[in-house]
């Protein structure tokens, strides 16, 4: 498979991940609201050790895979 391929796969399903990692902290908020105590922004579950990595490594995913465009598109010309 190509760098550019393999950086274009990179960036699409970084992005379909990082989507339902920041749908999910609305979830998590409505289950917390069902328990009586909450957060009261959904992006304030994301300071959570857990989500915060998950979401690092999400957004590594993603600069990595543009970094392989980039360069793909460097050996090229």
């Amino acid at each position: 498979m190509e760098k550019s391929a393999l950086g274009s796969l990179a960036i699409i399903l970084g992005g379909l991940v990082l989507s339902l990692e920041i749908y999910s902290l609305k979830f998590i908020q409505g289950v917390e609201m069902q328990t009586g105590s909450w957060k009261t922004y959904a992006s304030d579950y994301a300071t959570e050790m857990p989500m915060f990595l998950a979401l690092c490594i999400t957004l590594a995913i993603i600069i990595y895979g543009i970094v392989l465009v980039i360069k793909a598109k460097e050996t090229k010309e």
